[in-house]
């Protein structure tokens, strides 16, 4: 069966004598066991992957390079129509051609890039400066953004950092023999704490066995993607079952204790304005700000002199186990560790704030469901 967009696509590249494929490899949700997204693989006349050549390639290579990232683009938003509820598709793109006129056409066609994440990889500090523009306006679309290195290798903190990636992917290098290496898995440990200061989580591609998954969930890695979870195909492939058979009895998608801890807030989605008025009002001590979404982007918080302290807000959503929301708080920075969370829906929207205090008072009472 074609590809529902490929007859769309294929004729701007006609000059080439290529045929181009797009495939869905899922992406696992490691706690619930079920799929979280699904990334757009391209292939051109069953040679490599679209995005793998040498830097060195003449121009007609680059040029039928960039016309395949744009026709994955076009596809994989294409197809959004028919993703599966809460889940993301994930765009693979190379930071050179971020801010290429076809692939800044495929993805400005639409009006919101809302459940998409450009996977951003091929890294050299050079570009950087030239694509911020570019990554800025598909971030404001709604895109999140996935950074990774070739190999072991990563991409450089300051790198991570500028680009503010919600996902950072750790290659088959990390995870190959995880379960019997523990410096991999201290490795992963480490940068699974910095992804959580940087508000992003990480993925670890290239599951090939079941002892990989296993030890992957021991060390709560959220995502992961490999052969063991699911081979590509062209429309919505499900989990194998062997991978969710793989993962740890207690391993539950959900507790459902949030729903009783969360807390309702004052919001404003006018950080400025509210600011000038904060020094007069009383009766409320935590403010979260809000876009045009409801989802929340920042978070004020009453200090013990009564100023007002802005804080990066961290959101977990609702179903989250009581006990990884108080993980992924305590791996914050020590002076927003106390910090209240936001809690959010299926599309990320603000539904109330949890009280640090109030997790560990449920944690401590040994409360049942926890």
């Amino acid at each position: 069966m074609a590809s529902p967009v490929l007859d769309d696509v294929v004729p701007a590249l006609d000059t080439t004598s290529s045929t181009f494929t797009v495939t869905y490899q899922p992406i696992l949700h490691v706690a619930w066991g079920t799929a979280a997204g699904y990334q757009a693989v391209t292939h051109s006349d069953g040679k490599s992957e679209i995005g793998t050549a040498d830097g060195d390639q003449d121009a007609a290579r680059a040029d039928l390079r960039a016309a395949g990232v744009a026709a994955t683009a076009r596809a994989a938003l294409a197809a959004i129509p028919t993703l599966p509820t809460n889940t993301f598709i994930s765009i693979p793109v190379p930071l050179a051609l971020l801010a290429d006129h076809r692939i800044h056409a495929a993805l400005t066609d639409y009006t919101t890039l809302d459940g998409v994440v450009l996977d951003i990889a091929e890294f050299s500090i050079g570009p950087l400066e030239a694509v911020t523009p570019a990554l800025e306006a598909y971030r404001a679309a709604g895109a999140l953004v996935a950074v990774g290195g070739r190999g072991a290798a990563q991409p450089e903190l300051t790198s991570i950092v500028r680009l503010k990636p919600a996902i950072i992917r750790l290659g088959r290098a990390w995870v190959r023999g995880a379960d019997r290496s523990e410096a991999k898995r201290s490795a992963i440990e480490v940068t699974g704490r910095l992804a959580a200061q940087l508000d992003a989580c990480i993925l670890a591609e290239g599951v090939t066995t079941s002892a990989e998954l296993r030890a992957l969930a021991g060390l709560d890695v959220p995502l992961a993607q490999g052969s063991f979870i699911g081979e590509a195909q062209q429309f919505w492939p499900d989990i194998k079952r062997t991978a969710r058979t793989a993962l740890p009895t207690n391993v539950a998608p959900t507790d459902g204790v949030l729903h009783a801890l969360v807390q309702q807030s004052y919001t404003t989605t006018n950080l400025q304005a509210a600011q000038s008025v904060l020094p007069e009002t009383t009766g409320f001590d935590v403010l979260v700000v809000l876009d045009e979404q409801r989802r929340p982007t920042a978070l004020l918080e009453q200090g013990s002199t009564g100023q007002w302290v802005t804080s990066p807000v961290l959101a977990v959503h609702i179903d989250t186990p009581v006990a990884d929301a108080v993980k992924q708080a305590m791996a914050r920075p020590r002076e927003v560790r106390f910090t209240p969370l936001a809690c959010t829906d299926d599309a990320g929207r603000f539904l109330g704030v949890l009280r640090i205090e109030r997790l560990m008072s449920h944690l401590s009472a040994g409360e049942p469901n926890t």
